[in-house]
């Protein structure tokens, strides 16, 4: 008798866990945050042939510029309108001996690194070696636009003085970026770029820090003392994002940035928009300065061939096979049949999961590995079913042995670059490592012997 009360008590365990797990994966968990029901499982990452893509191209900027100089044959910043021009001159953005191929190639090299730093894994990149055009395609999601936002800078690099525009610091001085966050006194969240710079450029921060601080000095006309600022601006692709001075100096060699403070209220959502801000500037910046000047000549979002409609047709089949399945289990195995059909559900459930969770990004082919998961699990389910207790053991050996050549191909289509391969690489790993794994404890324990 005790030891029916306790096979009963560990099978509803069992069957409430795989109920748990089955409403988080395929409903989620939902909080209300701001007067809004808000979804804390992981979405799906789909393909570019599911979700759609955007289709970036980028041409070589031939427009040219006038550049205006002082009496003392200064070149004037752009931004100063208080120095008087004495002449001015046109001169190409680009200038011809820069448009090579090995400068495009090279661009095209920064380029990818870039996208590899924003965690853009899913993307095209082709270029055009005669004129240098690159065409990019990623995928179409809520980064999308702040990607599209960053990916034509040049990624230079400036220190300079506010008052004169004279350059103090550059690429050069660079060793890395990182971006961060952290908690105020207050409570809200802070988020920053760290800048760190090389031996050299240490140092040219640290005479910076001591020589652009506020200072007071005597005003020759009246005689009385005036606080005056010497400030320095730190541009990017020549727009100042900050302009300061500083109260001390910095011997460390990292500047930190703020690049925004969320309120203690702010939503995951926000905070994360933040920090994608940030870890994009330390991208642009962590991966060099491009040799030649680019404008984004086309901005367009290219719709996947396949409609929601197809999705919801194969769901809607893939659910009426996979009842058929159950509805013949439980009519041959009985109440076994029921307990193997809630542990088919239950795989189902963990796949989908991990597959959020470890960021595999989802294709057509990945689909059809997630299908062809499912049908090796049920089948080693109907060995577990029609297993005796003694040669449990050498019957689940002997199926493991015959799926050694699937986790063999699972694995060595992971290392492989092309997106449709590698997603059908990785969800086969999963789906036959989590099929033994799952089987040979959950649904062991949960028919019992036969």
């Amino acid at each position: 008798m005790k030891f029916e009360i306790n096979k009963t008590l560990k099978t509803s365990l069992i069957i409430l866990i795989i109920i748990l797990l089955s409403i988080i994966s395929f409903m989620g968990v939902y909080f209300l945050d701001k007067g809004r029901m808000v979804n804390k499982v992981n979405n799906y990452l789909l393909g570019m042939d599911l979700e759609g893509s955007r289709r970036i191209e980028l041409a070589v900027n031939t427009s040219k510029q006038t550049i205006k100089y002082d009496k003392n044959g200064k070149e004037i910043a752009s931004n100063d309108t208080t120095t008087e021009v004495d002449r001015e001159e046109e001169k190409a953005v680009n200038e011809e001996s820069l448009l090579t191929s090995n400068n495009y190639k090279t661009v095209k090299s920064i380029l990818e690194k870039r996208l590899k730093t924003m965690a853009v894994n899913n993307y095209e990149i082709r270029l055009n070696e005669t004129n240098g055009n690159i065409t990019i395609n990623i995928p179409e999601n809520d980064n999308t636009d702040m990607i599209v936002a960053q990916v034509a800078y040049q990624g230079k690099f400036e220190i300079i003085d506010n008052d004169t525009k004279e350059v103090l610091m550059t690429n050069a001085d660079l060793k890395s970026a990182r971006a961060g966050y952290g908690q105020t006194q207050t409570g809200a969240t802070t988020i920053f770029v760290n800048i760190e710079f090389n031996k050299e450029g240490a140092e040219k921060f640290k005479n910076i820090t001591n020589t652009y601080r506020e200072v007071k000095q005597k005003n020759e006309e009246t005689g009385e003392e005036e606080t005056i600022k010497k400030q320095i601006s730190l541009n990017i692709d020549d727009s100042a994002i900050l302009t300061t001075y500083f109260d001390e100096e910095n011997s460390s060699g990292i500047l930190q940035l703020s690049v925004g403070t969320s309120s203690a209220s702010a939503t995951r959502d926000e905070l994360q928009e933040s920090l994608t801000r940030a870890n994009n500037l330390a991208a642009l910046l962590n991966n060099g300065k491009m040799p030649v000047v680019y404008q984004i000549n086309q901005n367009q979002y290219i719709a996947s061939e396949i409609t929601n409609q197809n999705i919801a047709i194969f769901a809607s089949l893939s659910i009426v096979a996979m009842t058929i399945l159950m509805i013949y289990t439980i009519i041959k195995y009985k109440e076994r049949g029921i307990l193997a059909a809630i542990s088919l559900i239950g795989y189902i459930a963990i796949l989908t999961l991990v597959l959020k969770y470890t960021n595999v990004i989802i294709t057509v082919n990945g689909i059809i590995a997630v299908v062809l998961s499912t049908i090796l699990n049920y089948v080693l389910t109907l060995k577990i079913l029609n297993t005796e207790k003694e040669t449990f053991k050498k019957e689940i050996l002997k199926f493991i042995l015959t799926l050694v050549p699937v986790f063999v191909i699972a694995v060595v289509f992971t290392f492989n670059g092309w997106l449709p391969i590698f997603s059908f690489g990785m969800i086969m790993f999963w789906g036959v490592v989590i099929s033994l794994i799952y089987n040979l404890s959950i649904t062991r324990a949960l028919l019992g012997n036969k």
